[in-house]
């Protein structure tokens, strides 16, 4: 019963490259420090005394300062390689995560959360575009899910050592922990991967004397614009797990720190368990990658939908399930899906246009949903949350009809 299981993941991590390994284990150091953004939301009403409007608007700025950051990382990254914009980025955040506990006032949170979410996006670009450069078309899906495999498994620590932080120590610990884990991940990054643009996996176009055709901005990709923008309806929902629902878990369930930290861990750790073996699979199918991309989005939308159904504690661990599985069985392909419409020459602005479609969310989601709790209450948020995800599926349901007819 064990051994197919085994033979499952040892086949589902293979042939995957050193440097992608690497990749991943910095992304593993870093977001094993990621306490501070899940419990951001109860800190600012709870311990800096904002109100829900205002809470939403300053988180808002995480919004506006990762769309400025992915868009420049990824100008920077195709001009001047993924490199060094990781390091940095790395390196400038951890930086701005120690400041933290000493901002204070409406105006300073904003700002200050604005320019260290910029720098901090940056790196995500520049990472796209790293895996895109250390991976083969074939297993470039699996190498995605490797490091979001990293990211997961961070997270799964992070939230849930954020919690007994909060309660043991205090909210100012979050940052401090944030901020190292950042600067650490940044010089395992240094001496892990040497900056050797020669280490390439993936196949350059062959050099001839004639020039290069101009490659094509993904702003002007028609369907790739439709295909950013529904996937930005599944993120204002999605990024609502970092946000409202940490606070909607702790002031109308009535769980603390230490319950929702396990609680938002516990999806860091499924993800990490089940993804991997679920991308070998699909891809040893050669699926076409946008129907898993359709119905994970759906269920994202439906996550939220049933919080509608009971107040009762119990809905929250249901909630995170089936939001896991959407997540499992739709980001790893949806990113991917991204990846592959590009040129070597511009992933970088491809994943950039990408990544924005999550930064706009970060903007759109915290104003949209302080202002429904504000006026209409919980009820009605999540209904409306729900709604826009299962509205995003049916976009991209529109563009698998039109592949399958060009196909």
């Amino acid at each position: 019963m064990l051994h197919p299981i085994i033979r499952l993941y040892k086949s589902s991590f293979g042939g995957l490259s050193r440097h992608v390994w690497l990749l991943s284990i910095v992304m593993l150091i870093n977001r094993s420090g990621t306490m501070v953004i899940p419990f951001l939301g109860i800190f600012l009403t709870q311990e800096e005394g904002f109100s829900i409007v205002q809470t939403g608007t300053i988180m808002s700025f995480i919004g506006l300062g990762s769309v400025l950051g992915t868009y420049i990382g990824g100008r920077i990254t195709d001009a001047v390689g993924h490199y060094g914009v990781q390091f940095w980025s790395l390196i400038l955040s951890g930086i701005g995560f120690l400041l933290m506990p000493f901002v204070d006032g409406f105006v300073a949170w904003c700002a200050v959360i604005f320019i260290v979410i910029a720098i901090s996006d940056a790196f995500r670009p520049a990472n796209q575009a790293a895996i895109g450069f250390y991976s083969k078309e074939e297993n470039r899906t699996r190498s995605m899910s490797l490091v979001r495999l990293a990211i997961n498994l961070g997270f799964s620590v992070g939230p849930a050592m954020g919690g007994v932080v909060a309660v043991a120590l205090g909210y100012n610990w979050l940052f401090v922990l944030d901020g190292l884990t950042c600067i650490g991940a940044a010089f395992v990054f240094l001496y892990a991967l040497p900056n050797d643009s020669k280490t390439r996996f993936d196949t350059p176009a062959p050099t001839t004397d004639k020039p290069p055709l101009p490659t094509k901005s993904p702003y002007k990709d028609t369907y790739f614009v439709l295909f950013v923008f529904c996937n930005m309806l599944m993120a204002i929902a999605f990024v609502q797990f970092m946000m409202a629902m940490p606070i909607y878990f702790k002031d109308t369930l009535l769980l603390n720190e230490n319950i929702i930290g396990l609680l938002l861990g516990i999806n860091g750790f499924l993800v990490f368990l089940v993804e991997m073996p679920y991308v070998y699979a699909y891809e040893q199918k050669q699926y076409n990658k946008l129907p898993t991309i359709i119905l994970g989005t759906a269920l994202v939308g439906f996550s939220y939908l049933i919080l509608v159904t009971t107040h009762f504690a119990f809905i929250a661990a249901v909630c995170l399930l089936i939001l896991t599985i959407g997540e499992v069985i739709s980001f790893p392909f949806s990113a991917a899906y991204a990846l592959n419409k590009a040129a070597p020459e511009n992933r970088g602005a491809y994943m950039g246009l990408y990544g924005i479609s999550w930064s706009v969310a970060l903007i759109v989601s915290p104003l949209l949903t302080s202002w429904l709790i504000q006026i209409y209450g919980y009820s009605v948020t999540w209904l409306v949350i729900g709604a826009l995800p299962v509205l995003g599926s049916l976009g991209m349901y529109f563009l698998y009809r039109r592949e399958l007819k060009s196909a």
